[in-house]
């Protein structure tokens, strides 16, 4: 029955992106106005894009956070590395998938242990999870200086250099963010300025910013691609 109720999810996974790819340009997310002001809350915000954060603002509800992004809470202006719907969904996939192999491996995996809705995660860790990428400040894309954050020779670490680092709020743990610029008519780094982040872990991956400086009266969106894995951050 997990399995069946698995694979139905992938083929709607798949409709999901046909019509991503159909209707914008790969990996963007819709940032609204053409200078991204919002004259509104972060959460207000979410409410008149639910195309890309419905199940956000499910996750923020059930992780009992709603006051973080609505300006109610102990923090006035916040940053939030977003993760939009296409992300969750993913995560309901892979978690979905590792119970899957689990279970082939002999492991008691029951039902009630498969995630189908934002709900069945447990509150605990989307907590986790949305404070990591909770800044408790406000941060624009001129803020973060050039930077890179590259494999060491051996491949087993990385090496930062330059950049910014940022404390979330989960237990003040450290991302790295930096920005790089393209070179552009040969010319160098004066083409487009991609922002970056990454936990500060050896093993975590890089990920790019999708729509970055998304301005509302409460804080900033920084949008994360629709290919970000959270179960790899």
């Amino acid at each position: 029955m997990a399995s069946k109720l698995t694979n139905l999810f992938y083929g709607a996974l798949i409709l999901v992106m046909i019509n991503i790819c159909s209707c914008t340009d790969y990996n963007y997310i819709d940032g609204g106005t053409a200078n991204g002001i919002h004259d509104c809350t972060m959460w207000e915000y979410f409410e008149n894009q639910t195309y890309d954060w419905d199940s956000t603002m499910i996750m923020i509800e059930h992780a009992g956070l709603k006051s973080l992004f609505d300006g109610s809470g102990e923090y006035k202006q916040i940053t939030f590395f977003g993760i939009t719907d296409l992300c969750i969904v993913r995560y309901l996939l892979d978690h979905n998938k590792a119970m899957d192999d689990a279970k082939k491996q002999g492991e008691d995996i029951q039902d009630s242990d498969y995630w189908y809705r934002v709900t069945d995660i447990p509150p605990a860790i989307c907590t986790a999870f949305l404070k990591r990428l909770v800044i408790p400040e406000r941060i624009m894309l001129k803020d973060i200086p050039e930077g890179k954050r590259l494999k060491d020779p051996e491949g087993s670490t990385y090496i930062e250099t330059d950049g910014k680092v940022l404390s979330s709020l989960f237990m003040q743990e450290e991302l790295f963010s930096w920005v790089f610029s393209e070179d552009y008519a040969g010319m160098s780094k004066k083409g487009e300025k991609q922002l970056w982040i990454a936990r500060r872990l050896s093993t975590s991956d890089n990920w790019r910013i999708a729509s970055s400086d998304i301005q509302t009266t409460n804080g900033v969106v920084q949008a994360l691609g629709y290919d970000f894995k959270m179960i790899n951050f």
